[in-house]
């Protein structure tokens, strides 16, 4: 209290000014409809500017929520996919309405980037019915395979790790390669085993094979960056990665409801 007062003594000329240049101000506007206008349109371009203020305020506290939001309608969405549908045929005529794959959304808790073997952690786990050797997405294509889970938790291995192997194809021909990290740059991978008859070209579509029971066919792995004709037969390919895994924060899990009756019979014809 004392400090107030010691404050409205030393400042007691400025605020007696300021207040009557306030009434002053408001006298002249009440008789005056050019002043008033005027007074109008400074307090509703203020008070505009306030508002806006306040409600990119709100809008950014509430982005991570709205794209939870997002991310929950386009595991629907695609769940919902009709390619994801088994085909209609007599061998499968009870399963007909029944997807072959499943979309689960997670959020990444946890991430690596920069090591040489990098890993991801997510919030989804058995609970959830999240597994090993199910895929993982985003929205600008691959982003690896779950490793292992726990109750509540997976742990993601992306394709930038040096153990992570991918069958990919090229779209634009459906010449089928192994991708793979060099443990270089987290943005870019190497596709190997495609043959110099093939015909390439920087820009192409790199995406999934289909050729295992992890990934569906056809999803978004890169573009090619760059390529060159190694000694033999094969080209040494450059992939310019969709996936900035410096950037990534949701992903999608997708569950192959057949993947186990696929992998058992294989299995059967390497015993």
């Amino acid at each position: 209290m004392r400090g107030l007062l010691w404050l409205f003594r030393k400042y007691y000329y400025i605020l007696v000014f300021i207040l009557l240049e306030i009434v002053a101000i408001v006298l002249l506007s009440n008789h005056n409809l050019y002043q008033h206008s005027i007074l109008v349109n400074l307090n509703r371009e203020i008070a505009g500017r306030l508002y806006n203020r306040i409600e990119g305020g709100r809008e950014y506290l509430n982005l991570k929520k709205s794209n939870d939001v997002l991310v929950r309608e386009n595991a629907v969405l695609r769940n919902k996919l009709e390619q994801n549908k088994i085909a209609d045929s007599t061998a499968y005529k009870d399963e007909i309405d029944r997807s072959r794959y499943f979309y689960t959304y997670a959020n990444i808790v946890h991430s690596t980037h920069f090591k040489q073997y990098n890993y991801l952690t997510i919030d989804r786990g058995s609970k959830q019915g999240i597994s090993t050797n199910m895929s993982v997405i985003n929205n600008e294509g691959i982003v690896g395979i779950v490793l292992e889970s726990s109750r509540n938790f997976s742990t993601i291995i992306p394709i930038i790790n040096k153990d992570f192997r991918l069958s990919v194809k090229i779209k634009q021909n459906n010449f089928v390669g192994i991708l793979q990290w060099d443990g270089r740059n987290y943005r870019e991978a190497l596709l190997n085993e495609i043959p110099y008859h093939a015909e390439i070209h920087i820009g192409d579509s790199v995406v999934t094979s289909g050729y295992s029971a992890i990934f569906p066919e056809g999803l978004f792995v890169g573009t090619i960056k760059d390529f060159s004709l190694q000694q033999g037969n094969f080209y040494n390919i450059l992939v310019e990665l969709g996936v900035d895994y410096q950037s990534l924060f949701q992903v999608y899990v997708i569950k192959n409801f057949y993947q186990e009756e696929q992998l058992k019979l294989e299995s059967n014809l390497t015993e």
